[in-house]
């Protein structure tokens, strides 16, 4: 039986992190949750990298463990860890959204402060900014691309 859950973190970009070490992530990211049945979307905003998997509870939590080995990740907090009923993401195998100064207010909406900090963020502020992130990402026709 298979137990779909949601898992929300966030993590703070390694200092050594470069140039080409994004697109590695997602090459690795998309092929390996294809194999895996995982879906999701990642932002990279402000020297965070916050994220949500979706998937089988096991294969979940085996991606979440190769990212807490990954040094281009710090510090990394689980803000949010459920079992869902559907998938928020199920058209990504890991969809991709940089925080630009055309999409900063829907991030600083969020924020208890006027930086973007989703290390402080509660579980449900993380989901529902994730979910708006996604929709705005599909309205403006993002999908497995930089949006």
């Amino acid at each position: 039986m298979t137990i779909l859950v949601r898992l929300i973190y966030a993590s703070k970009v390694s200092p050594q992190f470069g140039p080409m070490d994004m697109r590695d992530i997602l090459g690795k990211s998309r092929h390996n949750n294809t194999q895996a049945g995982i879906t999701g979307l990642l932002v990279m905003a402000d020297g965070y990298f916050f994220q949500a998997l979706e998937g089988d509870r096991s294969a979940v939590h085996q991606v979440y463990a190769k990212i807490l080995r990954d040094s281009r990740h710090n510090s990394s907090v689980v803000l949010s860890s459920a079992e869902i009923e559907k998938r928020l993401f199920t058209d990504w195998t890991m969809g991709y959204v940089l925080r630009t100064e055309k999409n900063r207010p829907l991030f600083l909406s969020y924020s208890a402060d006027k930086y973007f900090d989703p290390m402080s963020m509660r579980a449900q502020a993380a989901e529902m900014l994730l979910a708006d992130i996604g929709e705005h990402a599909r309205q403006i026709g993002g999908t497995e691309s930089a949006v």
